[in-house]
């Protein structure tokens, strides 16, 4: 079965431990963002213990040990928990509820925000908001933790409600992704060989070769991060290619930093070649579109050539591609969501298609009803939701059949595009509510790296493949929504009770808050008429995107993939493209001149670069948090 009550148990117990170790090393030590990539380190370092102990245990005792679909279910559940405590989403909200309360008397500012400010959604206790803000408390004073119940009952179910539509649409798309069209889900690879051939992997010198590698270039520089007269392996921001040109227009491409990240080459060899390609192609595309921008003299136009705004238009392409690709299988849901015999339909594909129905209705219900409590414009609410569902989508669909290592999409969600179609002047005037809900769902829309919904669909796929029941592996991933969001807020709350937001120490502490209402603050006393130019640059995007997608179908030896287009002018990427190219280099020459003899005994050397990566940077993230010193982290530099 895979999916039996001492998985669920164990990712229970691993849950509160994984969402303190995020929040402490993201938030507060920023010794590294695992949510920030596709593949969450902490996860697979949770997992990589987890196997070696299981070998023990299947040595001695074989009877107790776990099976490889067990081992699974721990994953999902953990990568679903960390989705929602991520650097993307909880880690945002909890800064956002209190910052207003709290520094709206010490700076003297958001005087026009708090007229029209939903107070069931803020702490406003000074008390709570002193220790949180100070540090040095303790969260579990009564004085502390309690004023912050009642708006984090309403973030709870909110968060709820918007899982829900996730998840059924991850239903109603299951089967067609996984099962008709049989994507590669390239994410998932690691953890199913790590799970499933684990012996096979661990007897591979390659594995080995490449696991040393990684981990010695990490160890060299944890060591030298500690004690600098040490030396250090440099890899990361090795050279800035932008220092090599003084004059413009070239100087404008901004900066290119060269890194060579050994975990991301090793997840990058996973990527289809035609995606790594046009990731790297694409990167350089949009910088000289910066350098053509500056040559011709644009000025008077902010933030052209819009590149985000094009790049959130591939987002929306990808998912019109994948709802049109999808099309006849909605019409076998709807046939059997009103009792329509259907061919080979299975007794889970009935059950499915009215837990999907129940949860998109339910789910939508109350995200309408809270954002309606809130005094939002009912349409603002539904082109809003709209928006982010086609996202959500896109972002899943690319991570089922490409797999890219990163997939941002910064500070351009339906929030900030709505806002600048319409103009902040007229929004404000017609219901300035709309501009300060806003600001609340930013939290979930700053960008969308640790995105929860496709660890939802990868979690079927899982399934799917080793045979295991999909109701029981729903309900483990519902189990983890639900511990994985109660303990984002605790571990939150005792980060900032014992260090401060204000504090800092090293990472972002409380600038999520004010930064966000800093912006809101902006488009009330100094608000915008509408833009059309970055709605025009979305629709070009749009249109590029189908035309690459068209392309791409229609001519066999087309190397522009519209994904690649999509991901490319993303912050990640300027991490990333790099590690992208050498990736691409290796697999394109090892498929060209050795093929698949050659290409799938090196795969344990490119997992083995990850792996030592992975477990000694990994290392370092828990020196630091457990001695409370800065360390190294390997990602992003």
């Amino acid at each position: 079965m895979g999916v039996t009550f001492r998985s669920v148990v164990i990712g229970l117990v691993l849950i509160p431990l994984n969402c303190l170790w995020l929040v402490l090393a993201e938030l507060v030590w920023y010794s590294g963002q695992s949510t920030s990539v596709s593949l969450f380190y902490h996860v697979v370092f949770f997992i990589f213990w987890l196997i070696l102990v299981n070998l023990l245990v299947e040595r001695w005792r074989p009877q107790w040990a776990l099976t490889a679909p067990e081992l699974l279910v721990i994953y999902t559940m953990l990568c679903i928990a960390s989705a929602l405590a991520s650097h993307d989403m909880i880690e945002i909200l909890i800064p956002t509820i209190a910052h207003l309360h709290r520094y709206a008397p010490i700076d003297n500012r958001y005087q026009e925000i708090m007229q029209n400010l939903p107070e069931w959604l803020v702490v406003r206790d000074p008390v709570a908001l002193e220790s949180a803000y100070i540090g040095q408390e303790s969260i579990y004073k009564p004085q502390n933790f309690v004023p912050w119940l009642g708006p984090l009952a309403w973030w709870f179910c909110f968060i709820m409600a918007l899982c829900a539509v996730m998840w059924g649409l991850t239903l109603v798309l299951r089967k067609q992704w996984t099962e008709n069209e049989k994507l590669a889900y390239p994410v998932i690879q690691v953890p199913m060989l790590l799970t499933t051939e684990t012996k096979e992997l661990f007897t591979n010198k390659l594995f080995w070769i490449a696991f040393g590698i990684s981990g010695f270039i990490d160890l060299v520089n944890g060591l030298n991060a500690l004690l600098p007269l040490l030396p250090k392996i440099p890899i990361v921001h090795i050279v800035n290619i932008r220092t090599f040109f003084t004059e413009r227009p070239w100087i404008d491409m901004g900066d290119t930093w060269v890194s060579f990240y050994p975990f991301a080459i090793g997840l990058c060899f996973f990527m289809p070649t035609d995606l790594a390609f046009s990731c790297w192609f694409f990167f350089l595309f949009w910088k000289l579109q910066r350098v053509l921008a500056s040559h011709i003299g644009i000025h008077g136009m902010p933030g052209f050539p819009f590149i985000n705004e094009q790049t959130a238009g591939g987002y929306y392409a990808i998912a019109l591609i994948a709802i049109w690709i999808t099309r006849h299988h909605f019409k076998r849901v709807a046939q059997l969501l009103v009792g329509i015999p259907v061919e080979r339909a299975t007794p889970w594909e009935r059950k499915e298609v009215r837990i999907a129905a129940f949860l998109i209705i339910t789910g939508m219900t109350f995200l309408i009803y809270f954002c309606r409590s809130a005094h939002m414009s009912f349409p603002v609410i539904i082109v809003f939701f709209i928006l982010y569902f086609l996202i959500s989508v896109a972002v899943t669909r690319m991570r089922a059949e490409l797999g890219p290592p990163a997939h941002d999409l910064h500070d351009i969600g339906p929030n900030q595009q709505i806002l600048k179609f319409f103009g902040a002047a007229e929004m404000r005037k017609d219901n300035a509510f709309d501009v300060t809900m806003f600001g609340f769902l930013n939290f979930f829309n700053r960008a969308y790296r640790g995105h929860p919904m496709p660890h939802g669909l990868e979690g079927f796929r899982i399934a799917e493949r080793l045979k295991m029941d999909n109701f029981r592996y729903f309900i483990a991933m519902w189990v983890a929504i639900v511990a994985g969001t109660l303990c984002a807020f605790w571990a939150m709350l005792l980060a900032f009770d014992k260090y401060g937001a204000a504090a800092q120490i090293i990472g972002p502490g409380e600038l999520f808050g004010r930064e966000i209402w800093d912006k809101v603050n902006l488009w009330y006393t100094a608000p915008e008429p509408h833009q059309y130019q970055p709605t025009y640059a979305i629709l070009i995007g749009v249109g590029c995107s189908l035309l690459l997608a068209a392309l791409r179908m229609n001519l066999s030896w087309w190397p522009f993939h519209p994904v690649g287009y999509a991901v490319s002018g993303s912050w990640s990427m300027d991490q990333l493209w790099m590690c992208i190219f050498v990736a691409w280099l290796i697999k394109a020459l090892l498929l060209k001149y050795g093929g698949t003899k050659v290409y799938k005994p090196a795969i344990p050397f490119f997992v083995g670069l990850m792996m030592g990566e992975f477990i000694v940077g990994a290392f370092w993230n828990l020196y630091g948090i457990v001695m409370e010193v800065p360390v190294y982290h390997f990602w992003p530099y």
